[in-house]
């Protein structure tokens, strides 16, 4: 039986008549055969990327599965990669009338569930539950803040969270509120987040260290994939801090390389003493803005720069994921257009390895202040600590997916 809280979700479902995507089995693809199928729930985009990473690496150990992946909605017009799309089936969920949720766990019938949404379904858990389907929650926070309400729906929530056999839980702060909602800590781990893994870029070492002998000591700040429009805030920012820190080297990269030659002639106008990097034009002491137009060599300048500003993130367009530099030890600075990695930046900067700039004052305070070694340092540390914790957080929920199908003779 149901807890009582599920068939008042229902009933209050039913009478205000909420529309949802109502998928029956007549709208559904065939169920894959041969193989296990692990639902997994995402509760948006960032989540998605992560778990398709988790996907390929899972399937290097088991390659006899297949996954159902949803998301309330709907997950658009996403496009799975080419490499995934026999493996992996993307729909929405159904609505939250009793008769839908039995069609989609009987059409489905899952071996097991993957819960990474905070959002948690009360209806559709509730039968996946009391169907026995092994469940485990990752990324884990307090759903609370997402489904405040009727004061029976947090009594619901608590019961349909003890219905998961493990619940990795993201920080402290959210182990800590999931056990003020009557969670025991025995259920609980705290380990990170489950995120997108990043392959620290490249560069050939032979380069890097003829660069680092011909910077020396001097100081530097990378301005990555930055477009037209964010040239002058950049130049700007770094005028400002040259007032004290007058051997510091910006190096930009633009998003076009076919830019760089005018934008060299533009600031070589405006005073500026500029060097080309395509024209193979001498990184002298005298140089105050070094432009790295050379295709393939952003991983060269991530490895030689302490901190790093994600360009396009100031005024908006399609950005290098943060993880890159960070997994080098460069700290991120960021605007507030963040692309489809808003999630990788929300945990760089909860880690303490990356700061928010809203114009050129912000920008240029961040960056002398992160001229400062110790506290780059730091920083940097933290940054390298996120990025790499994820592969930790990976191998922990394979072990536990794994052991789940094992136990269920899957």
């Amino acid at each position: 039986m149901l807890p009582t809280g599920v068939y008042l979700h229902r009933l209050v479902h039913r009478l205000t008549r909420r529309e949802e995507v109502n998928s029956g089995p007549e709208s559904y693809p065939p169920r894959p055969r041969g193989g296990s199928l692990v639902w997994c729930h995402v509760g948006g985009h960032t989540e998605l990327q992560a778990l398709l990473g988790f996907v390929r690496q899972l399937t290097q150990s088991r390659d006899d599965l297949c996954f159902l992946i949803t998301c309330r909605g709907g997950c658009g017009a996403f496009e799975l990669p080419q490499d995934l799309a026999e493996l992996v089936l993307l729909q929405p969920l159904p609505d939250e009338a009793a008769r839908s949720v039995r069609r989609f766990l009987d059409h489905w019938a899952p071996d097991m569930v993957m819960w990474m949404g905070q959002r948690l379904e009360i209806s559709l858990l509730s039968e996946s539950h009391a169907r026995g389907i092994p469940a485990l929650w990752i990324n884990a926070r307090s759903p609370m803040t997402d489904q405040t309400g009727l004061r029976w729906t947090r009594g619901a929530i608590r019961k349909i969270a003890l219905g998961f056999e493990t619940i990795l839980a993201e920080n402290d702060i959210s182990a800590a509120e999931l056990s003020r909602l009557g969670l025991p800590m025995s259920k609980l781990q705290v380990v990170g987040a489950l995120q997108e893994q990043t392959q620290p870029p490249s560069c050939n070492q032979a380069e890097r260290d003829d660069m680092a002998k011909a910077l020396g000591a001097r100081p530097i700040w990378l301005a990555l994939n930055c477009n037209v429009d964010e040239d002058a805030m950049i130049l700007a920012a770094h005028r400002q801090v040259m007032r004290k820190s007058h051997r510091l080297l910006l190096v930009l990269i633009p998003d076009d390389p076919s830019r760089a030659p005018a934008l060299a002639r533009k600031l070589d106008e405006d005073g500026w003493v500029v060097a080309l990097r395509s024209q193979d034009e001498e990184l002298t002491p005298e140089v105050q803005v070094y432009i790295a137009d050379q295709p393939g060599e952003d991983g060269l300048w991530m490895h030689l720069s302490p901190t790093t500003l994600i360009g396009q993130t100031l005024t908006g367009g399609p950005c290098t994921s943060p993880n890159e530099p960070a997994s080098l030890g460069s700290v991120v600075m960021f605007g507030s257009h963040l692309d489809q990695h808003a999630g990788a930046f929300a945990r760089l900067k909860a880690a303490g390895a990356a700061c928010r700039v809203s114009d050129v004052s912000k920008l240029a305070d961040e960056v002398e202040y992160l001229l400062q070694p110790e506290r780059a340092a730091e920083m940097a540390m933290a940054a390298w600590d996120i990025t790499t914790s994820g592969a930790e957080v990976s191998t922990l929920v394979e072990e536990l997916v794994v052991k789940m199908l094992d136990k269920r003779r899957v």
